[in-house]
């Protein structure tokens, strides 16, 4: 059934000629766009005097150190290892899909960006989005991982910048 799923899902991108490297490309650069974007705003923060530079910095990275636990703990396969289909992004890692780690990074940081500023934060949003839908188009993470990844980060954000 997924085996069927993906390839309905990617056939259009194998179509194309240098489709995988596209998406190879376009899944790496929205990530270091994102976090180039967090370390700018937090070398502002930090040369600003902004005092909320600490709890800026400390929201993701306790975040992303629970994501990593609950990934190693879960050790999930990913899909090329459960089915026999060909990924369009480039991975030979094994286990530890869920949650993706990239499409949680990606959130937590909009979710950051968003409490500074939320125009830049809905920028942030909408690569995020596409880095979730990368990660599953090319065949390297299944939907569930990046739903979790999107839920944990909402949830660590909500946590992290409302309630304390």
């Amino acid at each position: 059934m997924y085996e069927r799923f993906y390839r309905d899902i990617s056939s259009a991108l194998r179509r194309i000629p240098r489709a995988g490297r596209a998406l190879n490309l376009l899944d790496k650069g929205l990530v270091c766009l994102i976090a180039g974007g967090y370390a700018f705003e937090l070398c502002r923060m930090l040369l600003g005097g902004d005092g909320r530079w600490m709890r800026f910095a400390l929201v993701p990275a306790a975040g992303l150190a629970i994501c990593t636990a609950i990934r190693a703990a879960l050790n999930a396969p990913r899909p090329y290892e459960l089915f026999d289909v060909e990924p369009l992004i480039e991975k030979k890692t094994a286990g530890k899909s869920l949650p993706s780690r990239h499409v949680f990074s990606a959130a937590v940081i909009a979710c950051a960006i968003a409490w500074i500023d939320p125009a830049w934060g809905a920028a942030a949003c909408a690569a995020t989005v596409a880095v979730a839908a990368a990660r599953v188009l090319g065949g390297v993470h299944f939907i569930r991982d990046v739903a979790a990844a999107l839920a944990l980060a909402l949830l660590v954000s909500a946590v992290g910048f409302c309630l304390i």
